[in-house]
C-alpha cells in the first residue's frame, strides 16, 4: 500500500459527490440561530438499562436506618428511604454529574455535603466543580466553592458540629494545580482554608476523624498523574504519605514509623469507633498491604500482605471498621474482604460476584454494624444483615446509572439500542417495551462488545451483532465466534480502552475495525484485509503538562504509542474512509487504503484525541471532527468542519460552553446542516452546519454524552452515567427555521404514523416499584407552536382522505377519568390524558389513530407531552383507522393550519 500526499486538486476531484450547490445548501449557510422555544416541547425519554454503574461515594443517615445516599461517578446523587428497594435522583438540577464523596452531618442529618469529581484515577474519568451542600436532605442544593479541585476523594463532617467540614481534594488528573490538599470550613462551606498542602503535584485522597475527638484528623496525600498513553495504572510521584493533626487541622505531622516508603501511593484510612487508638491503613506501595496502629498512628505494623486486599491499590484503597468491634475490619477491592482478627487473616469475599465486583466504599450504620451500604462498579447495594456469614443485599438492577461508551441501533422494528456498559459488559435495550413500558424484560446482556468496545449490528442481518476486537454473535441463538483480524500483524496490536468498529453507511456489507492499523471485511469477519500501515504519530513525545515521574513511565519499547480512535466511512462514496487517532492525526483515503492523505488540521498537536469523525451524508468532500484535548489540560471544546476533503478546516464552536471538552459530533442524514454534538456535560444542536450551537439538553440530566445516533426519526444518546435516552420523533427539529418564531402559530408536518396492535396480553405484571421506563408514543405525533397564548379554545382535527373530520380534540375538553378497570397495567399511558395546550411555545400532542367514539361511548384521548399512547382498549370497541392518507388541522385564534399525515401498517405484519 502507498501512503503519500497527492495534489489537493486530485483529491477534490476524486471525492466529488453527486451533489451540486443547491438552494438547500444556501439555506443552510444563511440559517440563523433558532429560538429554543420552537423545540422546547420535545422530551428525552430514558430507556435504561436499569443496571447500576460505578459508585465511589456512599453514606447512610444516623437515626434513619432505611435512608441512604450514593454518588455515581457519572450520574449524580441518588437517595433511598426504603433501604434500597427504590432509588431517586436528587442532583439533576445541578450542572455536574461526577460525584466523588457524600457525607451526612450526624448532628443534623438534613445537612448533606457532596464532593464532586470521581477520584478513582481511571483513564475514563470525569470531573467535578467543587463542593455542594443541601440543608433539606437533598431537596435543594447550593454550590459552596472549591471549584477547581476537580476530583474529591473524601468529605468528613464533625459529628458534633455540622458546620465543620474537611475535604480531601486530589486535584487535576493530567496536570499540576494549586487547588489540591486538605481543606477545612468552619462555617458550613461559606469559606474554606487550605490546611494541608505539599505542592502542586500532591493531592489528598482520604480523611478520618478520631471518634472521640474531632480535633484529631488523619489525612492521606497522594502524588499521582495520568499519562495519555496508559489505560491503567496511573503514575506515582514523590510526596505521598499519611498525616495527623491534633488541633483541628492547624498543624500536621507525617506518620512514618513502620509504614512503607518505596513506591508509596494511595492510602486508605479508618479509625475504630470502639477504640480510637486502633487505626487501620490500606497502603499501595512496593511492599504494600494492610497496616495497623494500636497507638493512634505513632507506630505501625503490617498485619496482612494478602494481594487480594491491596492489589490495584490506585483504584481501590478503602477500609472500614465495625462500630462496636475494633477487630472486625473490611477492605474493599475486587471483592470486599472481612477480617475478624484485627486484619491478620481474610477469608472468602464478604461481598463479591455474583452481583458485581470491584468495590470502593463501605459505610456502616453507627448503631448497628449489620446495616451498611456498599458502593462499587455495579452501583450501590444495602445489607441489613451484614454480620451474617453470608449476608443478603439489595438489588443493583434498579439504578439507571450505566456508563455507556458508543452506541448503535439495529434495523428491526421496534429497534434495539446496543452499547458497551463500563464494568458490566455490552447491553441491548428495546426502544419500545413489549407491554406497558420498558422493564427488565426488555433489555438483555449483549453477546459482543465487552465493557468498553463498540457494538455494531449487522445492517442486513439484525440478529447478528459484532463487538469488541472483534466478536461475532447471533443474539437469537447465542452463538459466539472470535473473528478478530489481529493475526499475523507486523507489530503487536495496540489498544486503548475503546477502539472503533463500524459498518459503512454506503456499503452495508463493509465492516471496519482498527487498532493502530485499519482493517476491513465484507463477509462478516470471515476474511479481513489490512488496508493501512500504522497511522499514528511516529513519536508523539511527552506532553509538557506531565511531571518528571510520569514522563519517565513512557513505554520504552516503541516511539509509537497511539491508536486509530475513530473511523468514518463515507455515506455517499463507499471506498472513501476518514480515520482519526488518539494522538492527534486525521487521515483520509478515497480508495479503501490504496492511497492516504494526511488531513490533520494545523491546530492539532500531539495527543489531541480525535474522539469522533463524521463523514457527510450529502457531500464526499465534507466531514466533521470532534477533538478532546483535556489530557493536555486543555478542556476547551474543539469541533472542526472541512468542505474540501481535508485541505482546510474551520473551527465551529460558537455557542458551545467554554471549559467543557467534546465527546462526539453527528450529522442528521435527512436535513443538511442539522448537527448534534455531545460534550462532557451536555447535548447541543446546530441548525446551520455548526456555525452556531445551542443547547438540546431539554430534560436530559447533565452527564458525559459519549455518542449520538440519528436513527430513522429519532435521536439517541449514549450517556456515560445515565444509560440510553431517546428523543422521539425529531420531525419538528428537522423542519424548524428561525422565521417560525415570528409566526402566530405553526403546525409541523408529522412523520408517518405506524399502527401498532394493542397489547392484549401483558403477561404477569411487574410490581409497581420495579424500575420501568416509558414507551414511545403510540399513534401520530403532532407538534405545533404558538407565539403567544391562545385567546380562546384551540382545536386539533383529524381529516380523512375525503376531508371529513373523524377525530376532534379541543383545549376546552375536560380531562377524562380513566376507568380503573381498563388499561390497569399501563399506568404510564394513563398519565398522558390531557387536552391540547393553549400556552405559548411548542407542544406535542398524540392522536391514538382511532376515530371519535360513537355518542355516549367511552373513548380515550391523545396525550400531551409525548407519553405513550395506548393500543386500542377503552375506546368503545372501535378499531384503529386503516392505513392511508389523512390530514391534521390546527385551528387557533380564528386561523387554521393543515398538514398531511400518512398512516402505515405495522411493518411486522405480513402483507397478504
Amino acid at each position: 500500500m502507498r501512503r503519500r500526499r497527492f495534489p489537493t486538486a486530485f483529491l477534490i476531484a476524486a471525492l466529488a459527490a453527486p451533489f451540486a450547490m443547491s438552494a438547500l445548501t444556501r439555506v443552510v449557510a444563511q440559517q440563523a440561530r433558532v429560538d429554543p422555544s420552537l423545540y422546547a416541547g420535545l422530551r428525552w425519554r430514558m430507556i435504561g438499562p436499569f443496571r447500576g454503574g460505578r459508585v465511589n461515594g456512599v453514606s447512610g443517615v444516623p437515626g434513619q436506618p432505611n435512608t441512604f445516599y450514593f454518588g455515581s461517578v457519572g450520574g449524580g446523587v441518588w437517595k433511598t428511604t426504603n433501604a434500597g428497594r427504590t432509588w431517586l435522583p436528587i442532583f439533576d438540577s445541578q450542572p455536574i454529574a461526577s460525584i466523588g464523596a457524600v457525607a451526612v452531618a450526624a448532628s443534623r442529618p438534613d445537612i448533606v455535603y457532596v464532593g464532586t469529581g470521581e477520584a478513582d484515577m481511571r483513564s475514563q474519568i470525569s470531573y467535578g466543580n467543587g463542593m455542594y451542600k443541601s440543608t433539606d436532605a437533598g431537596k435543594t442544593w447550593t454550590h459552596i466553592g472549591l471549584d477547581d479541585t476537580r476530583q474529591i476523594g473524601r468529605v468528613i463532617v464533625d459529628p458534633q458540629n455540622p458546620d465543620v467540614v474537611f475535604v480531601a481534594a486530589l486535584g487535576h488528573v493530567y496536570g499540576p494545580n494549586p487547588d489540591r490538599g486538605v481543606y477545612r470550613s468552619r462555617d458550613g462551606g461559606a469559606t474554606w482554608q487550605k490546611v494541608l498542602f505539599k505542592n502542586n503535584d500532591v493531592g489528598a485522597i482520604d480523611l478520618a476523624f478520631d471518634p472521640t475527638s474531632s480535633q484529631t484528623i488523619y489525612a492521606a496525600l497522594w502524588n499521582t498523574r495520568r499519562p495519555p498513553w496508559s489505560i491503567y495504572p496511573p503514575s506515582y510521584g514523590p510526596g505521598s504519605g499519611l498525616y495527623k493533626s491534633t488541633d483541628g487541622g492547624a498543624n500536621w505531622q507525617q506518620l512514618t514509623s513502620g509504614l512503607p516508603a518505596d513506591g508509596l501511593g494511595r492510602i486508605g484510612i479508618a479509625v475504630a469507633p470502639a477504640n480510637s487508638r486502633r487505626v487501620y491503613a490500606i497502603v499501595d506501595a512496593k511492599e504494600g498491604g494492610l497496616f495497623r496502629s494500636d497507638d493512634a498512628g505513632g507506630t505501625w505494623s503490617k498485619t496482612s500482605d494478602d494481594s487480594r486486599i491491596w492489589g490495584r491499590g490506585w483504584y481501590f484503597g478503602k477500609v472500614a471498621v465495625d462500630p462496636k468491634n475494633p477487630d472486625l475490619v473490611y477492605v474493599s477491592n475486587t471483592g470486599v474482604y472481612r477480617s475478624r482478627d484485627g486484619g491478620r487473616t481474610f477469608g472468602e469475599p464478604f461481598k463479591g460476584s455474583p452481583g458485581g465486583d470491584d468495590y470502593h466504599q463501605l459505610w456502616i450504620y453507627p448503631d448497628d454494624g449489620s446495616r451498611m451500604i456498599l458502593g462499587g462498579d455495579q452501583g450501590a447495594v444495602i445489607s441489613v444483615d451484614g454480620h451474617a456469614d453470608h449476608p443478603t443485599w439489595s438489588s443493583w438492577l434498579n439504578q439507571p446509572t450505566a456508563q455507556i461508551y458508543r452506541l448503535a441501533a439495529d434495523n428491526s422494528f421496534p429497534y434495539w439500542v446496543t452499547g458497551a456498559q463500563q464494568d458490566s459488559g455490552a447491553v441491548r435495550v428495546r426502544s419500545r417495551g413489549r407491554f406497558a413500558g420498558i422493564t427488565m424484560r426488555d433489555w438483555e446482556p449483549g453477546c459482543a462488545g465487552g465493557e468498553a468496545g463498540y457494538t455494531a449490528p449487522d445492517p442486513l442481518h439484525p440478529e447478528i451483532l459484532f463487538g469488541g476486537t472483534v466478536t461475532r454473535c447471533n443474539v437469537e441463538t447465542g452463538k459466539i465466534e472470535n473473528v478478530s483480524p489481529e493475526v499475523d500483524l507486523p507489530t503487536p496490536a495496540r489498544h486503548t480502552w475503546t477502539v472503533p468498529l463500524v459498518f459503512s453507511p454506503a456499503d452495508p456489507r463493509a465492516l471496519y475495525f482498527s487498532d493502530q492499523y485499519l482493517f476491513k471485511t465484507t463477509d462478516g469477519g470471515g476474511h479481513w484485509t489490512r488496508i493501512s500501515e500504522d497511522m499514528t504519530r511516529e513519536n508523539p513525545g511527552v506532553p509538557p503538562n506531565l511531571d518528571a515521574a510520569t514522563a519517565a513511565d513512557a513505554p520504552p519499547q516503541s516511539k509509537r504509542l497511539g491508536v486509530i480512535y475513530t473511523i468514518a466511512p463515507s455515506a455517499v462514496r463507499a471506498p472513501l474512509v476518514w480515520i482519526g487517532t488518539d494522538d492527534g492525526y486525521i487521515h483520509v483515503t478515497p480508495d479503501d487504503g490504496k492511497t492516504w492523505q494526511n488531513a490533520t488540521p494545523r491546530e492539532l498537536s500531539a495527543w489531541s484525541k480525535v474522539v469522533m469523525l463524521e463523514a457527510s451524508h450529502f457531500d464526499a468532500n465534507e466531514a466533521y471532527a470532534a477533538v478532546d484535548r483535556h489530557r493536555l489540560t486543555d478542556n476547551e471544546p474543539y469541533v472542526f468542519r472541512t468542505k474540501d476533503g481535508g485541505k482546510t478546516w474551520q473551527k465551529i464552536t460558537s455557542g458551545l460552553p467554554a471549559g467543557v471538552y467534546m465527546q462526539t459530533v453527528k450529522e442528521d442524514p435527512k436535513r443538511r446542516g442539522l448537527l448534534a454534538a455531545g460534550t462532557e456535560l451536555g447535548v447541543f444542536v446546530s441548525f446551520n452546519d455548526g456555525d452556531d450551537w445551542q443547547s438540546l439538553q431539554l430534560n436530559l440530566p447533565p452527564t458525559s454524552m459519549r455518542d449520538l445516533v440519528f436513527h430513522d426519526n429519532d435521536l439517541i444518546v449514549a450517556t456515560h452515567g445515565r444509560g440510553f435516552w431517546v428523543l422521539d420523533d425529531i420531525s419538528a427539529l428537522r423542519q424548524v427555521t428561525a422565521d417560525i418564531a415570528d409566526r402566530n402559530a405553526h403546525l409541523f408536518k408529522p412523520a408517518d404514523a405506524i399502527i401498532i396492535p394493542p397489547n392484549t396480553d401483558a403477561g404477569t405484571p411487574t410490581q409497581k416499584d420495579e424500575p420501568a421506563a416509558e414507551n414511545p408514543p403510540t399513534g401520530a405525533i403532532l407538534d405545533y407552536y404558538l407565539k403567544t397564548a391562545a385567546g380562546g379554545p384551540l382545536m386539533i382535527e383529524i381529516l380523512n382522505a375525503s376531508g371529513a373530520t373523524i377525530r376532534r380534540y379541543s383545549s376546552s375538553d375536560p380531562v377524562p377519568v380513566v376507568d380503573p378497570g381498563t388499561l390497569a397495567v399501563n399506568a404510564i399511558w394513563q398519565r398522558g390524558q390531557e387536552p391540547p395546550s393553549t400556552a405559548a411555545g411548542m407542544h406535542r400532542f398524540v392522536w391514538d389513530l382511532h376515530p371519535d367514539p360513537p355518542a355516549g361511548g367511552r373513548g380515550g384521548r391523545g396525550g400531551r407531552g409525548g407519553r405513550g399512547g395506548g393500543g386500542g382498549g377503552g375506546r368503545g370497541g372501535l378499531p384503529p383507522v386503516a392505513p392511508g392518507s389523512f390530514s391534521v388541522k390546527l385551528t387557533v385564534n380564528g386561523q387554521s393550519y393543515i398538514q398531511p399525515l400518512t398512516v402505515k401498517p405495522d411493518p411486522r405484519e405480513r402483507t397478504r
